[in-house]
C-alpha cells in the first residue's frame, strides 16, 4: 500500500529544509518563488503551487525543489509524474541522506501501481523525448520513466532527424525497454536539369534551329476585302534578327523584302517587323510596311507568326487610299 503523503510533507515541504540556498539572482528568485509556492500549497491550491515550483526549478534546478514538485503532483493524483520527479531527485545524488532514504521508500510504494520504461535514443546527443502528451524533455534527464498502466506512446526528436515513435502496452509493476533510432532527415535534391521553358525567358532559343527557313505569310486587307500571300525565305542574321525575301502573290503580283527583330529569345518572341512590298497594278507600286506581333516556336522546325501592321502606299493609284491596316498571319519552316 502507498505510504501516506503526510510523512512526505512533514519531511519535504517544511519551509526550512526545502529552500534552495540562494547565492545569486537566480537562486534569490527561486527562493522567493518557493515561498510563494509553499503558501499556495498550504492553501490547498495545488495547481498554483505546482506552477510556481516548476518556475522556481527552471530558475535554479535544486533537488529540494524537485521534492516539492513531486509531493504536489501526488496531491493532484498524478502518480507517475510524481514518481518521475522523485527519481530525478535521487539521480542528482546530492540529496540529504535522510530524505534520500524516505524518497526511496515512497518511490518503491509508487512503483507497485506503475509501469517503468527504460528508454534509449540513438543518437542521444541533444535528443528529446515525450511520454504520451507530456512535455518534451531531454532524453538524458531520466534513466527510467514511470507511466500509468495501459497503452503509451513514446516519441523522440532531434534537430536534423526524423521524429521517431513507439507505442507499447505496460502493466503495473512491469518494466519495458524502448529503443528509438532517429533517422537523418532526407536531403532534398536540387534540380539541375533544364527548367521548363515558358518561352518568356531570354538566352534560350529552340535547340538546333536552322538559320535558313521557308516563309509563308498572308497579308489581309480588311477594308478592301482582299488579301495577298508572300512566299519566300527567311534567314537569321543573328539570334533575334531575321531578313525575308519573298514573292507576293494575289490579285496583283510582286515581291517583298522585309526584316523582323525579336525582343526575346525563347519560344514566345515579341517582334517588330518592317517591309517593302512592291507590286504591279497599272505600273509598279511601292509600299512601306510596319508591324508588331509575335512569333511562337512550336519546335525547332516550325513557328507561327501573327502581326498587326500598317502599310503606306508611296505611289497609290488615284482611287486607292494610301494608308491601310494590313494584319498578317503565317508560318516558317526550317530543317
Amino acid at each position: 500500500m502507498l505510504r501516506t503523503p503526510a510523512l512526505i510533507l512533514a519531511c519535504l515541504l517544511a519551509a526550512s529544509p526545502a529552500r534552495a540556498q540562494p547565492v545569486d539572482a537566480d537562486k534569490g528568485d527561486a527562493k522567493a518563488l518557493l515561498q510563494s509556492g509553499l503558501k499556495l500549497f498550504a492553501a490547498k491550491d495545488y495547481l498554483g503551487a505546482l506552477s510556481v515550483f516548476e518556475t522556481a526549478y527552471a530558475r535554479f534546478p535544486s533537488g529540494k525543489i524537485l521534492l516539492n514538485i513531486g509531493t504536489t503532483l501526488l496531491k493532484l493524483d498524478r502518480t507517475a509524474a510524481a514518481a518521475n520527479a522523485y527519481q530525478r531527485y535521487l539521480d542528482k545524488k546530492d540529496g540529504d541522506p535522510a530524505k534520500v532514504t524516505e524518497v526511496t521508500k515512497v518511490l518503491a510504494d509508487l512503483d507497485r501501481g506503475l509501469g517503468v520504461l527504460a528508454i534509449s535514443v540513438e543518437p542521444a546527443q541533444e535528443a528529446e523525448i515525450q511520454i504520451g502528451d507530456a512535455k518534451w524533455v531531454r532524453a538524458s534527464d531520466l534513466a527510467r520513466y514511470r507511466v500509468d498502466r495501459g497503452s503509451i506512446t513514446v516519441r523522440a526528436r532531434s534537430t536534423g532527424y526524423v521524429e521517431a515513435q513507439q507505442t507499447v502496452r505496460i502493466d503495473a509493476g512491469q518494466k519495458r525497454e524502448i529503443a528509438l533510432v532517429l533517422e537523418p532527415e532526407p536531403v532534398v535534391a536540387t534540380t539541375t536539369g533544364t527548367p521548363m521553358d515558358t518561352g518568356l525567358r531570354t538566352g534560350v532559343t529552340p535547340e538546333g534551329r536552322a538559320r535558313l527557313g521557308a516563309l509563308v505569310l498572308a497579308h489581309i486587307d480588311p477594308s478592301n476585302s482582299g488579301a495577298a500571300v508572300i512566299v519566300g525565305i527567311t534567314a537569321d542574321v543573328v539570334s533575334r534578327l531575321q531578313v525575308q525575301a519573298a514573292a507576293l502573290i494575289g490579285p496583283v503580283s510582286g515581291g517583298y523584302a522585309g526584316v523582323s527583330f525579336a525582343f526575346l529569345d525563347g519560344r514566345v518572341r515579341p517582334i517588330l517587323a518592317a517591309g517593302l512590298p512592291v507590286f504591279f497594278s497599272d505600273g509598279p507600286r511601292v509600299a512601306l510596311r510596319g508591324a508588331a506581333g509575335v512569333e511562337l516556336a512550336i519546335n525547332r522546325h516550325f513557328a507561327v507568326i501573327a502581326e498587326l501592321g500598317v502599310e503606306y502606299l508611296v505611289n497609290p493609284e488615284p482611287d486607292v487610299t494610301p494608308t491601310l491596316f494590313i494584319p498578317a498571319i503565317g508560318a516558317t519552316a526550317r530543317l
